[in-house]
């Protein structure tokens, strides 16, 4: 017995899920938000909360994102919190130790510190960047849907696709031809653009690591609290606007009727929920054990393929002595060990170092780690995550000299392991161990077929009617700004099923931050 109804039903708690669900929340409909058992980008252990992984914001100079955030009447708060980081990044390498400075001056001397040989080819490289920046601004900042799936959408994406330089599927030019093969200059913009995409980083097009490198070039942002703010404040602005958060609860299937999908069962209670849209804001491997049957989706692979996991990414925490930090060690870093090895695993770090904080053991500070780990050492070796910590520490020793002699705690919440309390040489069981190990890792996956530039994989609709899809895979390539894209296209969906809501939404009634 059905003994609810709302007008969508989010399955999943993930950034695209929460920010789509306070758009609709806000535009007047009822919306319920299941947790399904996602974890929130912090977590509990040894008396500490953690990152679950590094996070820098590459979307706040994007269109769609104050677009979104305005809306949400989230943009002042945004503002408020959001820090310019200068140097955007640091990049290590053998040889090499470039910083990416936002101010002019500052830049060039490091590029004729470093890059001298190839300073015009890099100028024009940024040069480059942001005149792509502002072809893109002005395609993102349209109410396009992502990807176009029907007739007037497609027409709609190639009018406003005309201007901008590169072709249809986002790989018409080749933005390295001025630079040799192996080149740290390549190196250093290929470590930015793996962690800050969602795609195997060896589909990236062009056009996504011109945007995404340019998103560090015009201005990344840290957030004070961070991404669990970011995740906190969603959540607020959906329960303001009436919406309903349920993060304990799941939905064990969806009930399809004629091809339609109705609602939900959750489970534990077997009870049904009805819904006017059934959104999965999970993977799609996530999503087929809640079908009655693999076929479903069946039109969907198809016509795209189905996503594959290649890489999966290791979060390594460190609490460290504040004086460990090196001086002129930037709040991001990208360290590559060695430049003719494969830029995975121990060899590619990405470091985030927090902000000092008082503590019983004197003036600390935490470093996030994060490694891009391949899908076959995972899933394949015996022991493989769980010797993860040592390899990444001997790593990062190189680039934070006598890093052993400084290091306090030590915690991964994808090994299973116990946290580490290195001063007092003891193991910690973490409160809550089912929360942990290797399936919490977040996955960057490959795609047979892409679509709408290159950037788009999968699809917002499903062969299922009511049935959307709004995660990390439906514009998987350009990250932070990939979320809102989805967001805006799902509630976009949802919007136009009410005339009556969307009159409303384009009307006077909807409040803008300005």
């Amino acid at each position: 017995m059905t003994r609810s109804h709302y007008d969508a039903v989010f399955l999943g708690a993930g950034f695209e899920s929460l920010l789509s669900a306070a758009l609709l929340a806000k535009r007047g409909f009822r919306v319920l938000v299941l947790g399904q058992g996602e974890r929130p980008p912090r977590y509990e252990a040894a008396g500490r909360v953690w990152p679950r992984r590094a996070h820098t914001f590459l979307a706040a100079p994007s269109p769609i994102a104050r677009t979104v955030l305005s809306e949400l009447a989230l943009h002042q708060a945004f503002r408020r919190r959001a820090n310019a980081i200068d140097p955007a990044f640091q990049f290590v390498a053998p040889g090499v130790r470039f910083d990416l400075a936002l101010d002019g001056p500052t830049l060039d001397r490091e590029i004729d510190r470093e890059l001298r040989p190839v300073k015009r080819a890099v100028q024009d490289f940024h040069r480059a960047c942001g005149e792509h920046a502002e072809d893109l601004d002005r395609i993102v900042e349209r109410d396009l849907m992502w990807p176009p799936e029907t007739f007037f959408e497609r027409r709609e994406l190639a009018r406003a696709t005309t201007s901008q330089a590169f072709g249809r599927n986002g790989d018409g030019k080749d933005l390295f031809a001025e630079f040799p093969e192996r080149h740290p200059f390549r190196l250093l913009v290929d470590a930015a653009t793996r962690f800050a995409t969602r795609m195997d980083p060896q589909q990236i097009p062009p056009i996504a690591i011109a945007r995404l490198y340019g998103s560090w070039l015009r201005g990344a942002v840290k957030l004070e609290g961070g991404e669990g703010w970011f995740h906190s404040a969603l959540i607020e602005k959906l329960e303001t606007y009436s919406g309903e958060f349920r993060t304990r609860e799941s939905a064990e299937a969806i009930l399809i009727r004629r091809g339609v999908a109705t609602g939900v069962r959750l489970a534990g209670t077997n009870e049904t929920v009805g819904a006017g849209f059934v959104v999965a804001g999970i993977e799609v491997a996530g999503l087929l054990p809640l079908l009655p049957d693999r076929a479903s989706l069946g039109q969907l692979f198809e016509r795209t393929g189905e996503p594959t996991p290649r890489w999966f990414r290791y979060t390594l925490n460190l609490v460290v002595r504040a004086h460990a930090v090196p001086a002129g060690m930037a709040r991001d870093v990208f360290s590559l060990r060695d430049p003719l090895r494969a830029p995975t695993e121990a060899n590619l770090l990405r470091v985030e170092t927090h902000p000092v904080e008082e503590s019983e053991d004197g003036p600390t500070r935490l470093i996030t780690v994060e490694a891009l780990l391949p899908r076959r050492g995972v899933e394949e070796i015996v022991g493989y995550i769980g010797a993860m910590r040592e390899r990444l520490l001997a790593a990062l020793g190189d680039l934070i000299p006598f890093l052993g002699d400084h290091v306090l705690y030590i915690d991964s919440p994808h090994d299973g392991r116990d946290v580490q309390d290195v001063a007092r040489g003891r193991l910690i069981p973490p409160e809550q161990p089912w929360s942990r190990g290797p399936r919490t890792m977040q996955a960057s996956h490959g795609y047979p077929v892409r679509g709408a530039l290159g950037i788009c994989a999968m699809p917002t609709r499903t062969p299922i009617r009511k049935l959307l899809l709004c995660n990390g895979q439906v514009v998987p390539a350009l990250g932070d700004e990939g979320a809102f894209l989805t967001a805006w296209s799902v509630a976009r969906l949802v919007t136009k099923s009410d005339r009556r809501k969307e009159w409303m939404r384009r009307g006077l009634w909807t409040k803008v931050e300005t």
